[in-house]
Parts: C-alpha cells; sequence; structure tokens
C-alpha cells in the first residue's frame, strides 16, 4: 500500500472523495473510462481557462493547486 502525505487537518480522505465524485460526473458526462478520465478532464479544464478568464489561467490554477496540496500535506 501506498504511504500517504501527512494530513494534518484529517481532511485530506474527503478530499479525495471529491476529487473522485468530480471524475465521476465527468466520466457519467463524457464517457471517459478510468484510466483517461483526470487527464480528459485536465485537458477539459484547459480548454475552460482558454475561453474565460473568470478562473483565470490554468497553468496558474495549477501552481495554486499546488501549493494547496503542500499546504494540506505539510506536518
Amino acid at each position: 500500500m501506498t504511504q500517504l502525505p501527512a494530513d494534518p487537518e484529517g481532511m485530506n480522505d474527503e478530499r479525495a472523495v471529491w476529487g473522485r465524485t468530480a471524475i465521476e460526473v465527468f466520466q457519467d458526462v463524457t464517457g471517459s473510462d478510468d484510466g483517461d478520465a483526470l487527464g480528459d478532464l485536465l485537458s477539459d479544464l484547459m480548454h475552460l481557462c482558454d475561453r474565460t478568464d473568470a478562473y483565470g489561467a490554468f497553468d496558474e490554477m495549477l501552481r495554486r493547486a499546488r501549493m494547496h496540496y503542500r499546504d494540506e500535506t505539510a506536518v
């Protein structure tokens, strides 16, 4: 079993469930299979960011996501 990173707030299992729920909804809408769903979803989010400034540039949002992940897994 893979060793999970630290979870100082005790929320990372729930965060993973939220992510899985987003992927399941995406798969229901698109028919994407398990092996492609995450990559397809990320690609579609890149297209969304190209077409609207409501969410910001994808690369900036990815940088922000990595920062949040580091904060959520820091001891």
